[in-house]
């Protein structure tokens, strides 16, 4: 966490809020190394006014083995910390973590979800059966 970064993520978030309200950002603190920041979390936090949603640390010998290995990062370090964080980022994204956007107990619906496709299907099938007379 560095003070560009805070500088950055400000501009960012400003220019997200004037030119796309709708859209939900995520703050991710990608490569954080302990004792290293130039500020802390918490300063970091204030200056931004949002909280950090994930932390992702620097692990320097998970990167050069998924190299090594010629794998995906998160393949080739399973029990890592790092490949922890990037599985909640990922489950966030895709809708399935119950804590997006609301707290606890604030469910994610797919954009599918929305359609009631069975319900489609029953009444399409009883529409036909019922004609036959």
């Amino acid at each position: 966490l560095t003070l560009a970064s805070a500088r950055d993520t400000i501009r960012l978030l400003s220019w997200l809020k004037t030119n796309a309200s709708h859209a939900h950002p995520m703050i991710v603190a990608n490569k954080v190394q302990p004792g290293v920041a130039e500020i802390s979390k918490a300063d970091f936090e204030a200056s931004i006014e949002r909280k950090v949603d994930f932390m992702v640390p620097y692990d320097i010998k998970a990167a050069s083995n998924a190299a090594k290995l010629g794998q995906v990062f998160v393949d080739a370090n399973r029990s890592s910390k790092a490949t922890g964080e990037i599985r909640r980022i990922a489950e966030r994204v895709m809708g399935v973590s119950s804590d997006v956007s609301g707290g606890v107990g604030a469910e994610k619906k797919s954009l599918l979800g929305g359609f009631d496709l069975k319900s489609l299907l029953a009444k399409k099938d009883k529409a036909e059966s019922e004609p036959a007379q």
